[in-house]
Parts: C-alpha cells; structure tokens; sequence
C-alpha cells in the first residue's frame, strides 16, 4: 500500500470520526432541549392547576374515560370557534371523531411539521388534548409549545351549517398525518367513509328535531300594537331586551328559554320602540336547546296568553291562523315525539351535546 492510500484512509477514518461526533454533539443538545421544553410543560399554569383539582378526562379512540361532572373551568388553547361557553366545554363524543397521535419522544403542535397551520383549516370546530406520562388523563393543550407524549385531535362532524363530507374527513386527515407521521409520531387511522356517514346521519336527525315553534300575537283588522305596551309588558314579566334587539326569557340559572321577537325580523331598539307601532309579536321556542320542553312551552304559552289578553290580540301560527286549545295541544304530541326521538339518540334537549350539536 503506497503512502497516498494510507494517508487518504486515515483521512477518511478521521472524517467518519468527525460525522460521528458531530451527530452524537447534535443528539444530546436536541435531547436536553426537549427536556427543557418537557419541564416547562410541566410547569404549564393549566397542568399544575390541575394538580389540585379533578382530571378532566376525554374519550379516548383506544380506552374510554368519562368526564367528571364537576371539572374546573379551563380556557380552550387551540380552537376555531367563537362562542366562549361552548369553547370551554369538551366535545361530546357522540358527534365527533377522533385522531390520537403519540410519539416517544414528545409531541408539540407547533413544531410537529405544519400540523398548527393544519388545525387552523378545520371548517368545523374542534379540540386538542394532549397526555404526559406525569398527567395521563388528557388535558386541553393550552399553550401550542407545550410537549405531550400523546395529543388527541377531536373533530365535530356536523352542525347547523352542515356535515363534513367524506373529502374534507380525507383531506383533514391526510393534512394531519403528513404533517405528523414523518416525525416519527404513530396516529390512528381513520375511515374516512364510515365517518362521513356518521355525520351525515348526525345531520338527518338534526334535520328532524331542529325545529323552532312559533306563537304570534296579532290584533285584528290589521291594527297595529304599540311598541311602548310591548316594552312595559315584557319587562314587567320578566323579559330582557338583548343585544340582538330581541327579548330573552331567562331561567332562575341565567339560562335562555324562550325569545319575543318583531314579527317581521326587526330587531327592537330601545330608544325606538316607545315610539314604534308593531303588527305584531312572535315567541320563538328552540325546540331542541332548551330542557323541560314542555314545561317551557306551556310557560311561553302562557306569557303569550297574557300579551294577547292586555292587548285584546289573538295568539295564531304563521298563516295568522288561530291557535285554539286544541292546537296547543297538538304541538306538545308534536314536542314529546321530537323529545323521545332526542332520548333515543342519547343527545337531550338542552344538553351540552344537543348545544355543540345545534349550534
């Protein structure tokens, strides 16, 4: 072997020595900042108030945990929908999917490939929960740069606006595991066509029960009601003129049962009405939204009877029809069919789910 060979052999051996060092150099600093990154997670506000509270657990795609009644009440971290009530609710398993994804050596939505920018194209809303081994009942992910050995992406299938179709399921899936599954993490797998029809049978049966019943308060002849007489009565009953300029009906919790609305959509100001002169009135029952629904109806019913009689007006439906004793009673057979059909599907009028559901 000449001089030139065994120098560029030992030039060789001293190069694969360099990589080697080099990669063992990278290895052990990725490791120790994942380490640090892990500990700050731990020391997550949400995590170390959970310390001393009760888990709020989720159902899981592999075991199923059940949530607490009683939970503290957490912010939602990662989320595209507006409405902070529901945001601060877990979703109801009976109208979502499920993707778990897990890795050995921890998971954080922001560094996991594109997956924040992923969940952000979500068209229907959704949750992230992620686990640790030192917290492994899953928590809401409150800060996107926390790590967890485990997350678990939660997805509505349907809602008023619609169910998810099978292509956005595909397409929100395969996002989700090209963003994750190249970093080594391991994901269940969904079938896109099975969920899909879940959420098309999901929105059959909203279509069926999603209904408001109507009571509207009219004069005859076409004569107007004033608008100060509608102001006076409603408060003195106990009704509330909201933002939307429509009156609410609350419940001893704060709870919404039933609204008064312009019969022609308008919404009711204030400062305007006392001087307004209305057609007419109409109460409106979420059918689906509210508990005790007849119990509900039968005291919007009977605040509809007293307008009627201080306004010497007729209570009708719609068609300006006359609602006669026999007519309420038709909508309570009415109410109790859509309620039973709500009991069968386990999803109850004026429940969080039924709220998640319809909205």
């Amino acid at each position: 072997m000449s001089d030139l060979q065994i120098y560029l052999l030992a030039l060789g051996v001293v190069i694969i020595l360099g990589v080697l060092i080099v990669n063992r150099v990278q290895e052990r600093r990725f490791k120790s900042k994942l380490k640090q990154t892990s500990d700050s997670a731990d020391h997550d506000p949400l995590l170390d108030h959970l310390d001393k509270q009760a888990s709020v657990t989720l159902t899981d795609v592999e075991d199923q945990t059940t949530v607490p009644k009683e939970r503290p009440s957490i912010s939602v971290g990662v989320s595209n929908d507006a409405d902070t009530t529901l945001a601060l609710e877990l979703l109801d398993s009976k109208i979502t999917f499920q993707i778990a994804i897990s890795a050995s050596e921890g998971l954080c939505i922001s560094t996991t490939g594109r997956l924040q920018e992923v969940l952000e194209t979500i068209p229907k809303r959704y949750q992230v929960w992620g686990s640790t081994r030192k917290h492994k009942d899953p928590i809401i992910v409150s800060n996107p740069d926390s790590v967890f050995d485990k997350l678990i992406i939660v997805i509505q299938l349907t809602d008023r606006n619609g169910p998810l179709t099978r292509e956005q399921i595909e397409t929100i899936t395969t996002d989700i595991y090209s963003e994750t599954v190249p970093t080594g993490a391991i994901a269940t797998q969904i079938k896109a066509s099975e969920e899909a029809a879940n959420a098309m049978q999901l929105k059959q049966f909203s279509d069926e029960v999603d209904l408001l019943f109507g009571l509207t308060v009219e004069r005859s002849r076409d004569a107007m009601i004033s608008g100060s007489e509608i102001l006076s009565l409603a408060l003195a009953l106990g009704m509330r003129l909201n933002r939307n300029g429509v009156f609410i009906m609350l419940d001893d919790d704060g709870k919404e049962l039933f609204t008064l609305e312009n019969r022609d959509s308008t919404p009711f100001h204030e400062s305007q009405l006392k001087e307004q002169e209305i057609s007419g009135i109409t109460f409106l029952l979420d059918v689906p939204s509210v508990p005790d629904g007849i119990q509900t109806f039968n005291k919007m019913a009977g605040v509809a009877k007293q307008f009627a009689d201080a306004m010497n007006g007729t209570i009708c439906d719609d068609n300006s029809q006359l609602v006669s004793e026999a007519g309420f009673d038709l909508i309570r057979d009415q109410l109790n069919k859509i309620y039973q059909q709500m009991e069968d599907k386990e999803i109850l009028p004026g429940s969080l789910v039924a709220k998640q559901l319809f909205s």
